[in-house]
């Protein structure tokens, strides 16, 4: 627990505007690292998130494909986990580097074959199981990648001054770069909210939470900020992603703690 802590401070840091240059590579790393941690603490769908934003960082962080794979598995979202562990396998062919991932891959087929037996449709997300203890080979993974935590490859130094924005989300996704343009975010997917398409509402909610982040406007209200974060939340309670849930939920009331 306290190790996520730290990271979460680096992370606040790399994010802050207190630091200019920051190398995607080592925020890439931040978010992989704790996401680790957060394997180790069975939050899930906290795990699944800081390997999405550690990969959107840096596409090719190929621990945090492997432990993205290992949370969506366990939160029951196998089309997805089946789709990164096939990537590290791509990416990772010599089979004594990738036995963990071989394991896994074999495990989301056997859930697969579960779910067509009970009558499932193939790949739909079932609640999520209780945590089980991970295999041996995973167990040997988690050793090997703590140690080496320190150990991944340096980031390439860049110039003094520049700073590294996060990769714009969404690119289909066209808005104003001012607080009209956050605002029509908000509105486009309040809107997709009501008719039920909740995964294009959660893009929207995320280009507006992007925008919002980004320095690309000034000014931007707390409050609207906050309901951004707020709103998501509510769409990921109905996708049942609760981790998520929770963390929008904590950074909507950072930004106004009066959001009831």
């Amino acid at each position: 627990r306290r190790s996520t802590r730290w990271f979460s401070k680096g992370i606040w840091l790399a994010e802050s505007k207190k630091v200019k240059g920051v190398p995607s590579d080592l925020h890439s790393i931040l978010h992989s690292n704790r996401s680790f941690a957060y394997i180790k603490l069975k939050r899930w769908g906290e795990a699944e998130e800081d390997c999405s934003k550690a990969l959107a960082l840096n596409p090719k962080n190929t621990k945090a494909t492997y432990r993205r794979a290992m949370a969506r598995f366990e939160l029951g979202k196998l089309e997805g986990a089946k789709a990164d562990v096939e990537l590290v396998l791509k990416e990772l062919p010599d089979p004594s580097s990738n036995k963990e991932a071989v394991e896994l891959k074999g495990k989301i087929a056997r859930a697969f074959a579960k779910k067509e037996s009970d009558g499932a449709e193939p790949g739909q997300a079932a609640a999520a199981k209780p945590a089980s203890a991970p295999a041996e080979g995973f167990r040997r993974m988690q050793i090997v990648e703590a140690d080496e935590s320190d150990e991944e490859e340096p980031a390439k130094p860049q110039s003094p001054g520049v700073a590294v924005a996060t990769p714009e989300p969404f690119p289909d996704i066209k808005l104003a770069a001012n607080v009209k343009g956050i605002e029509e975010a908000k509105t486009r997917a309040n809107s997709l909210f009501a008719q039920g398409s909740l995964e294009e509402c959660v893009r929207w909610f995320s280009k507006g939470i992007w925008l919002a982040e980004s320095k690309k406007v000034k000014g931007v209200p707390s409050d609207l900020h906050s309901i951004l974060h707020s709103n998501r939340s509510f769409a990921y309670i109905k996708l049942k992603r609760w981790g998520e849930a929770e963390g929008d939920c904590s950074k909507a009331l950072a930004l106004n703690p009066k959001n009831t």
